[in-house]
């Protein structure tokens, strides 16, 4: 007997999160692309984790400036097995690794994985009218940088 995967919990809790904080019919704010890699060795970086997280911290700045000020871009992130954790800053930790940190459940956390085990929702949340906006930490080769 196939079990419906909305009754499943790991899909209720995405589903709590985005019931909850995404902004409904809010169309995605545009992006420019990525520039294109013309040799091997750039092919190869292409591929690596701090190029996913240096395009991701580009594509979070680009949201940022296209929101409204009660609005801000936050990311999810989403593991095998349903592990999801609320990202407060990425880290990478090797050529594939990237080191999570953030809360899963209200409690803080931190997670190293490969980077194709995890998947990486990004959407537009509320911001409440007494918080600070929230930003997003990463460490790309070295360097610190919020966004």
């Amino acid at each position: 007997m196939e079990q419906d995967q909305n009754n499943l919990p790991e899909y209720q809790n995405t589903q709590q999160i985005l019931k909850e904080q995404v902004v409904p019919q809010r169309p995605l704010p545009s992006l420019s692309l990525p520039q294109k890699s013309s040799g091997l060795k750039e092919a190869n970086e292409y591929r690596s984790a701090g190029v996913l997280m240096r395009r991701l911290a580009d594509t979070i700045t680009q949201w940022r400036q296209q929101l409204p000020e009660d609005e801000e871009p936050a990311i999810l992130a989403v593991m095998y097995g349903g592990i999801q954790i609320n990202v407060e800053r990425l880290a990478q930790e090797s050529f594939h690794g990237i080191r999570i940190e953030g809360n899963m459940n209200g409690s803080p956390c931190m997670l190293l994985a490969h980077q194709s085990t995890v998947q990486m929702l990004c959407f537009v949340k509320k911001v409440e009218q007494q918080a600070a906006k929230r930003r997003i930490g990463f460490i790309i080769d070295g360097e610190e940088e919020e966004v």
